[in-house]
């Protein structure tokens, strides 16, 4: 193993003051928690609608009625949820990223009847979803209810 000595002073100082701002820059993370997002489904049963994903600062995301929990990777890239406890229906697993410093969601999902999903969302302006609505025919809110199109 060699070792390169640095042999202008210059190039030692800028060496120690990259190191120190490297060292001492606080790290730039986006991450989900204590966030909502409006979010575009697609699935394969050829369904299009829209959701809010709230993700609580305690692990919980709440979308069209179900609760999942949730986990962020390390670098706050990525998350994972499952609904829980399973839902009497179906249980739906999501997976999603993170992009343009927590503005932007898109992932993945699967339902337990073998219905997969796309979707992609924007940051809402507050933390929390509007209120959901009553259950009607044309609310996509609808918790446990069949209709529901996670669900389906």
């Amino acid at each position: 193993m060699s070792v390169q000595i640095i042999q202008s002073k210059c190039g030692l100082v800028l060496t120690c003051l990259l190191g120190q701002i490297i060292l001492f820059a606080a790290p730039v993370q986006a991450g989900v928690q204590g966030k909502s997002y409006n979010v575009n489904v697609n699935s394969s049963r050829g369904d299009s609608f829209t959701a809010c994903f709230q993700f609580n600062t305690n692990g919980i995301l709440r979308f069209s009625g179900q609760n999942a929990t949730y986990n962020v990777s390390a670098d706050q890239t990525s998350w994972q949820a499952v609904t829980n406890p399973p839902s009497p229906v179906a249980t739906i697993s999501l997976n999603g990223v993170v992009e343009q410093a927590d503005s932007v969601i898109s992932g993945t999902g699967m339902n337990s009847n073998n219905t997969n999903f796309t979707f992609n969302g924007t940051l809402l302006s507050q933390s929390t979803c509007p209120a959901e609505l009553p259950i009607s025919p044309g609310n996509l809110q609808f918790g446990v209810n069949r209709e529901n199109p996670f669900l389906q």
